[in-house]
């Protein structure tokens, strides 16, 4: 979708991260006793860092220890790195490194004594390639590879720490929120992770839904984005009259880059506003009048914060929501919204999703490491 993506640029261009230019060629192995889609927490990170790291431009190749995928390393060793092996000696005049073998617990947890011992004795005779030593779990320390060594976590980092003196860098484990969360393609584009605040108004452009108050909030709320699903009805005359009245006082307050009317292009589906419940940090539904208020429901049962204007139907229908007079200023109910305990929870939610993203872990965390530097 067109809109989709000129909303993803809007909101990325608020997002407070740093941007690295990918590596590109690197022809990468995963080794793990088990893959995908054989169940397990290991399991599930290889398939999500291969799958990142691809979108890094990597060539990337996942391996198991059974018979056959032994066999099909030795032919990814001989074709991806055909080059004789390079001693110790020769390390500081060799090109730099262009293959990489990430080994997952392997070298920690000696499952299979012969496997480990192989790959400790390549990581020895082949230095031309890029070890990385991936520590979820330390269960076998009787040998340290020639590797970069990983730990999932400051916890794990101390343990294997008492087995080597080396460098052990902190990468945490991602998570796909996005799998995680069921969100669709749809929602998924719109990055809203990396909005500071997402206010959600499931809405039509109908005069009665006040929707201009939420501009009037949203120029109080510099770090927001308004996500309003309505679209003009070209078969209503005053809706689209509405509709441009909004866009030239979103305009007027500075904020249009941080509206996304996403009803503009394509109607969304029910799995789209299913998925934008699970993004947004707060609902905001200021209507003058309603006859019952069904988002209110809704928003309840997806956990998200409602912020209403207190009408008779709201009153009735609404639970556990914070009310605000019609008369109330904008600023006021900024001051609610921002100081809410369960907005701030859900903004910690979608700050848990950037901070874990694969693609930005990648970028950042790992790829320094196959470069030969170091991780953050």
């Amino acid at each position: 979708m067109k809109r989709s993506a000129d909303a993803r640029s809007r909101i990325e261009a608020f997002a407070d991260e740093g941007v690295r230019a990918p590596v590109r060629g690197m022809r990468i192995a995963i080794l793990h006793y088990t893959l995908p889609p054989v169940i397990g927490g290991v399991e599930r990170v290889v398939g999500e860092q291969a799958a990142a790291l691809r979108t890094l431009e990597h060539e990337v190749t996942l391996f198991d220890r059974s018979a056959d995928a032994h066999i099909r390393f030795q032919a990814w060793m001989e074709r991806e790195c055909p080059h004789a092996p390079m001693t110790k000696a020769d390390e500081g005049s060799r090109a730099p490194q262009r293959s990489a073998v990430i080994v997952h617990n392997v070298f920690t947890m000696a499952f299979d004594l012969a496997w480990t011992r192989e790959l400790l004795e390549l990581t020895q005779t082949r230095p031309d390639i890029r070890w990385i030593n991936w520590v979820h779990d330390v269960r076998w320390s009787e040998n340290v590879p020639l590797a970069v060594h990983v730990a999932v976590s400051a916890h794990r980092k101390s343990e294997y720490a008492q087995v080597t003196a080396e460098p052990i860098y902190v990468i945490p484990n991602g998570c796909d929120a996005v799998a995680v969360l069921g969100l669709t393609e749809t929602v998924a584009a719109l990055k809203l992770d990396n909005a500071g605040l997402v206010l959600l108004h499931p809405t039509r452009f109908v005069r009665r839904k006040n929707i201009e108050l939420g501009l009037r909030v949203l120029a109080e709320l510099s770090e927001a984005f308004y996500v309003v699903t309505a679209a003009p009805d070209p078969h209503q005359a005053d809706g689209m009259a509405y509709f441009s009245e909004l866009e030239e006082l979103a305009m007027a307050l500075g904020v249009r880059e941080r509206v996304l009317f996403l009803g503009e292009s394509s109607p969304l589906s029910d799995d789209d506003v299913r998925s934008l419940y699970q993004m947004a940090d707060a609902l905001f539904f200021p209507s003058t009048q309603e006859g019952y208020g069904l988002p209110l429901i809704e928003a309840a049962l997806h956990g998200v914060p409602v912020f209403c204007s207190d009408i008779p139907a709201h009153r009735e229908v609404a639970v556990g929501a914070e009310f605000f007079a019609l008369s109330e200023s904008a600023e006021s109910v900024a001051k609610k919204i921002r100081a809410h305990v369960g907005v701030a929870l859900r903004q910690e939610r979608r700050g848990l999703m950037r901070r874990l993203a694969w693609e930005r872990i990648g970028r950042e965390m790992v790829n320094p490491l196959l470069l030969g530097g170091s991780a953050p």
